[in-house]
């Protein structure tokens, strides 16, 4: 899938997700005051799912994450390929190291602009790890129903896709690829709108 389409999946989803287990917090949408507490850590769970969601193509130095990385992007995708270590188990665990560390970043730096109290609920309720790894499950499992499918088990090669057949996928950038991504943002919003998801 192109960037935009992981970075819109992967919102929907978190929104989703975060309907049912509420890992931000309260529903906003339900909620009689909003304290500032609970915006931040709304900001950041979102912010982490986002940034979950565009990791797995750090791999390609032309994506909307590897440009911004650059000469790291680059030596990755030169090193280790588009669609490999990134897109697997693997790389769902070293997603999740970069998790815990971009967690203790966040930490601290609310904790440097004198937000003690979101830091605080951020170092407890680890939503910066569980979004950037379910921002990374979200965007894999995306790139599985496109024909090139996921090296699910790399290093070994073989590619799995939903649904397995790879005629049956479709090839990204295209019109279908659109379809599946606002067909699914209409679906969280009919969601919102009728209540049976809350943000």
């Amino acid at each position: 899938m192109e960037g935009r389409s992981h970075l819109l999946m992967g919102l929907a989803a978190g929104v989703v997700l975060d309907s049912f287990v509420h890992l931000s917090g309260d529903p906003l949408t339900l909620a009689t005051s909003v304290p500032l507490a609970l915006v931040v850590k709304k900001a950041v769970f979102y912010s982490a799912v986002g940034f979950g969601a565009l990791l797995p193509d750090i791999d390609n130095a032309r994506s909307m994450l590897g440009r911004r990385f650059g000469w790291i992007s680059r030596t990755i995708q030169h090193v280790a390929g588009h669609r490999t270590i990134f897109h697997s188990l693997l790389g769902l665990a070293l997603g999740s190291l970069l998790a815990i560390g971009l967690e203790q970043v966040v930490i601290f730096l609310l904790g440097t602009r004198g937000l003690q109290a979101p830091a605080h609920i951020v170092s407890l309720s680890h939503v910066v790890f569980f979004g950037v790894l379910f921002g990374c499950i979200v965007h894999i499992a995306c790139d599985s129903l496109t024909e090139g499918g996921v090296p699910l088990f790399w290093p070994y090669r073989k590619r799995f896709g939903i649904p397995p057949r790879p005629d049956m996928r479709f090839k990204t950038g295209t019109w279908v690829e659109h379809v599946v991504v606002w067909g699914f943002i209409i679906l969280v919003l009919l969601g919102i709108w009728q209540s049976i998801l809350v943000i």
